[in-house]
């Protein structure tokens, strides 16, 4: 949904050129008090797209908005994805309102500030789990490998967003520590990662190879299920003799 915000105001800005009165009417229109003003002031802007917006929002989410109208700023700030954001973003990382924080996670995701893997990494140890779970979703995004250890932390204090995480960055070492956790968390908690290792392109097929003798192991019938499913819709990820090492172990699992 946040993806095709973006897309959706960058397509109108780009079909609409805009003038710098334009951009002028939309700053005044934040220095009010009005709240229809102000929202119509932060909407023209992210349909601008303009990085010059950065400053006049930022600098009108430090002087107060409503809740509201704050989620509209950072939503703007969001489709603008400009670095420069950065500093505003993090400040409302501190926020009092969940909901704040969670968009302020969305956008520094979005911008890619200078520093974003640690204040997302930090966040991961917000007091709220929507919170928690975008950081997580975030560091992935981000391919932050020098988060895999926070995200293991997170992962084991169960924000489940960790693991899809670790999956999208982890390198064949990350993968055997992953491996170490099977059996000690519930197996739905992994399968969304364990796939994403298996089809990452990125991936050596040592290490994919590993899973599968590890999913052997283990060997239940969720395990048996994965298998399945995963031979039935094998693609040109999977290496040839990982998926023959999961069509052979497949037979050797009870249903």
């Amino acid at each position: 949904m946040k993806r095709l915000l973006i897309a959706t105001a960058l397509a109108l800005a780009a079909a609409s050129p805009a003038s710098a009165q334009d951009f002028d009417e939309a700053v005044a229109q934040l220095e009010g008090t009005n709240p229809d003003a102000v929202r119509g002031g932060l909407e023209q802007l992210g349909l601008l797209g303009n990085a010059r917006a950065v400053d006049p929002i930022a600098a009108r989410v430090r002087r107060g908005l409503p809740p509201e109208l704050l989620g509209v700023a950072v939503d703007t700030l969001m489709i603008l994805g400009r670095p420069q954001a950065g500093p505003v973003l993090v400040e409302l990382l501190g926020h009092r309102r969940p909901d704040i924080r969670l968009k302020a996670v969305q956008a520094i995701v979005a911008c890619q500030p200078r520093g974003a893997d640690r204040v997302l990494t930090e966040a991961l140890g917000d007091t709220d789990a929507t919170v928690r779970g975008a950081a997580a979703e975030g560091l992935g995004t981000l391919g932050a490998h020098g988060a895999v250890d926070a995200l293991f932390h997170a992962m084991e204090r169960r924000v489940p967003e960790a693991a899809p995480a670790i999956a999208a960055v982890a390198d064949p070492r990350d993968v055997d520590r992953f491996l170490g956790l099977l059996g000690r968390v519930p197996f739905a908690e992994v399968t969304t990662a364990l796939g994403e290792m298996l089809h990452r392109a990125n991936l050596a097929a040592s290490a994919k190879l590993a899973i599968i003798h590890r999913l052997s192991e283990l060997a239940t019938p969720e395990v048996r299920q994965f298998l399945e499913e995963l031979v039935a819709n094998a693609d040109a990820s999977i290496p040839a003799n990982v998926l023959r090492a999961a069509q052979d172990a497949i037979p050797r699992i009870a249903q």
